[in-house]
């Protein structure tokens, strides 16, 4: 009996040491959480208030669709570049300075008087902004055990699904409030906030790149594979194709919507939250089966590949071709936003397999290129995709636009299984 107080105390003091380690451990990927949202949130700003803004500097949607060419072209360039820079000069400094960036950018928009100040802002925003998925990536791979790192990131990247649904709720009271130029000051403050926290993580010692403390279970064919590989392009051909439909789930459905459905502004914003709803969820859930897939090949010995499961997702992603019949269904608006659940539902496997598997067969040295090289392949699909789609809606031809759509992950799973390499038993 005298033994027991000291006992307790002692199982007291392993819990309370315990639950400040599983916080300081997920801290990180949760400040990505938080820095895909603030991207979401600045990249948006200019579409919700895009009414708005074009009647007040007198331009024109060809000038505004140019503004936004000129962000998805630095964006595209950028991701790559800033991830060989994370790899080279280390992430928390390299990170700092990409938000500080696209922040003063963000901000900036709302001091522009015209087509060439918006192209100058919307460039050096697309560049700043194409750290934040190579960061998300080199955070999880430093600072998250292997058996958690795809769940991880899944959290990390879930911010940018977050911040496609929330922006529009942020936003728009500000510019009713204040103006839309003010709503751009409130960017540049969350980005500041952002930074603050950043350094609050370091100083603290909550972030820290624990090099020796994780270890790793890697396969005879990953070791001493260089940054340029066979499987680095194939986990960009299985992210670029097969999330492609991210594309239209965020672009061309409220256009669907509005032409086909005939719904208002009014019913969109009330239902175009739930495919970023989808999105969230395949991250979070095709995460976590990509850990207890991964954990469950270690206990066996093997090491798979996902091929298996690029087509189980490319097969999945053919439910879109059923929109037409669901805009004739008893239920026509349930239905179609089902499907488009679904479909970037599905979307969000393509982001979290490739990266997963690309962290298993890659180099953990290269973790940040190799997300931005994916990125950038997934950039140049989508922004050769949207032309075409805007031409079939053009012509009505929506029946054949689902079509292309869901013939996209099949061909990137194709490519996939050209390129990837096997990978022996461990």
């Amino acid at each position: 009996m005298a033994g027991e107080p000291d006992e307790a105390v002692s199982a007291s003091t392993e819990v309370s040491a315990k639950a400040p380690s599983t916080i300081r451990q997920w801290a990180p990927a949760l400040s990505m959480t938080l820095l895909g949202l603030l991207s979401y949130v600045d990249r948006s700003v200019l579409a919700i208030l895009s009414p708005t803004i074009l009647a007040a500097l007198h331009l024109s949607a060809t000038q505004y669709g140019y503004a936004i060419l000129v962000f998805s072209l630095c964006y595209m360039l950028a991701n790559p570049i800033w991830g060989f820079w994370m790899d080279r000069a280390g992430l928390w400094v390299t990170t700092l300075g990409a938000v500080a960036i696209w922040s003063i950018a963000s901000g900036s928009h709302g001091l522009m008087m015209g087509f060439a100040g918006m192209c100058l802002a919307r460039g050096v925003l697309g560049f700043g902004e194409g750290a934040t998925f190579p960061a998300g990536l080199k955070t999880v791979t430093e600072t998250l055990p292997e058996e958690k790192r795809s769940f991880g990131l899944g959290i990390a990247y879930s911010g940018s699904s977050l911040g496609a649904a929330l922006t529009p709720l942020l936003i728009t009271p500000v510019a009713v409030r204040w103006g839309w130029r003010a709503a751009f000051g409130v960017t540049t403050v969350l980005g500041l906030l952002w930074i603050a926290l950043w350094v609050v993580l370091r100083i603290s010692g909550w972030y820290a790149a624990p090099a020796t403390a994780i270890t790793e279970d890697r396969a005879p064919i990953e070791m001493g594979e260089s940054r340029w590989s066979r499987n680095l392009f194939a986990a960009a051909a299985a992210y670029g194709l097969g999330a492609a439909p991210l594309a239209f789930g965020l672009y061309a459905a409220p256009l669907y919507l509005t032409r086909v459905m005939h719904l208002s502004q009014t019913s969109l914003g009330h239902l175009l939250w739930l495919p970023p709803a989808g999105w969230e969820a395949g991250y979070l859930i095709f995460g976590r089966l990509a850990d207890i897939r991964r954990r469950n090949d270690r206990k066996r010995g093997q090491s798979r590949r996902p091929g298996s499961i690029f087509l189980l997702l490319s097969a999945a992603g053919f439910l879109i071709v059923l929109a037409p019949m669901a805009a004739r269904s008893a239920a026509p608006v349930f239905a179609t936003m089902l499907l488009f659940f679904l479909q970037m539902f599905v979307a969000g496997g393509f982001v979290v397999f490739p990266l997963a598997d690309g962290m298993a067969v890659l180099p953990k040295e290269h973790s940040a290129f190799l997300a931005g090289f994916c990125i950038s392949a997934w950039a140049l699909a989508s922004g050769l995709l949207m032309p075409l789609l805007g031409h079939l809606f053009d012509h009505r031809q929506y029946g054949l636009t689902f079509w292309l759509v869901a013939c996209l992950p099949p061909v990137g799973t194709l490519l996939w299984r050209v390129l990837a390499t096997p990978r022996r038993a461990s």
